[in-house]
């Protein structure tokens, strides 16, 4: 650093904002940063090495994720407790095994992402395999997802639940990895990104479902299994990492090739999988529907016969008076705004002890190769046009 930048960050009020800018400058990476508005989430666009993503994310959100873990500070020590504990402790050196031999540039990723925010590494593993280390987490999570395909459109729709604390800080990511695969992403600030809506330069799009389970196993966790698929070159590629042996956790994966106009559902458990490519008006929330899967024994019934099952009959019943024949984007998106049901509605908002949130919807335009991503409850955003479009072509290079 040279003597007048360090005597400009000694003597002046400098911005987070251009803070962040001199970070960039010195590390000799091209970050572009745009801050959040009515419409769109914070917007971080990275390049680098696998770790210098994470490190990235890290140092702009490190805020984020610290006012996550304030807010669930309970939720947080038990699962760092749990992740030290004998059994989480022995585990958790099983899911670094597994993600060391399988997919070690995420662990690089998890580590720059720790130490960008200034935080000991266990504190953002433990949030990146909550799953696998809580097995039956006392809040319901949430995802509701509609897809209509036809001779002439395919469109996907998503609601991304999760708990109200990541209100307002999540973000969405830019990222040029260094496979070449480049993906743009909403993000959950602590846990690695592939969870939430995506689309990359090969025109493949993943929305995730959780699905409850009761137990976890030995394998790899869920949101690695994810992450990887951000970076799949092809549909084919990305079903043959979503079906990669060993597994540790259930889960539901909304998978799209843009360029060849398909939609593909498929369910997965440690010991199981299916895919499905519907036709028609199609829907799925956070529990098993196909006969290779739905025998899962570990399913977690009671959340399935609560948060699932309540959002999905309403999706049921309201796709019922759709006339697809002339059907636009907005009958679909009024029907993740609904407020049937609540607390369990598709349209989500916290209710009492139930703290789920609806944080953002997405809607792919296969036809338009656009990724539409709704900032918070569908209810205001579709009404309000809080939205921002991403095209294939933005990404493509």
């Amino acid at each position: 650093m040279n003597m007048k930048r360090r005597n400009f960050l000694k003597t002046s009020l400098t911005t987070p904002f251009l803070l962040r800018q001199l970070f960039a400058d010195e590390v000799g990476l091209k970050t572009n940063y745009l801050k959040a508005n009515e419409k769109s989430f914070e917007i971080l666009e990275v390049k680098g090495s696998y770790k210098q993503i994470g490190y990235q994310i890290g140092h702009y959100f490190g805020d984020n994720i610290k006012q996550v873990i304030k807010a669930r500070s309970d939720w947080h020590t038990n699962l760092l407790n749990n992740l030290r504990s004998e059994g989480g402790n022995k585990r958790s050196k099983e899911y670094l095994r597994l993600t060391q031999k399988y997919f070690p540039h995420f662990l690089d990723e998890i580590r720059g992402m720790a130490d960008g925010a200034g935080l000991h590494f266990d504190a953002v593993w433990a949030m990146c395999i909550k799953s696998e280390l809580e097995a039956l987490d006392k809040e319901p999570k949430g995802c509701s997802t509609i897809c209509y395909k036809d001779e002439n459109k395919t469109w996907l729709f998503h609601n991304e639940d999760g708990h109200i604390a990541y209100a307002n800080l999540m973000f969405v990511l830019k990222a040029k990895s260094p496979s070449g695969v480049n993906y743009v992403s909403l993000v959950y600030p602590g846990i690695i990104t592939g969870n939430c809506p995506s689309l990359n330069n090969k025109g493949i799009i993943q929305t995730t479902n959780f699905i409850g389970s009761i137990e976890s196993v030995i394998g790899l966790p869920r949101y690695i299994i994810g992450r990887a698929v951000l970076e799949a070159k092809n549909i084919d590629e990305a079903i043959d990492i979503i079906t990669m042996e060993p597994r540790a956790y259930p889960y539901h994966h909304n998978i799209g090739s843009i360029l060849e106009n398909k939609y593909l559902s498929v369910e997965t458990t440690p010991i199981t999988w299916q895919v499905k490519e519907p036709e028609g008006i199609y829907y799925h929330t956070n529990h098993l529907l196909f006969d290779e899967t739905r025998k899962y024994e570990s399913e977690d019934r009671d959340y399935k016969q609560t948060s699932s099952m309540s959002r999905y009959q309403v999706i049921q019943d309201q796709s019922k008076n759709l006339a697809l024949h002339k059907l636009f984007p907005e009958d679909i998106i009024n029907i993740l705004a609904s407020h049937r049901n609540a607390p369990y509605s598709p349209c989500r908002h916290p209710q009492g002890e139930v703290k789920g949130a609806t944080l953002g919807t997405a809607f792919y335009d296969y036809q338009r190769n656009i990724f539409r991503l709704y900032k918070g409850n569908p209810c205001k955003a579709s009404r309000d046009n809080l939205y921002i479009d991403f095209h294939l072509d933005e990404i493509l290079n």
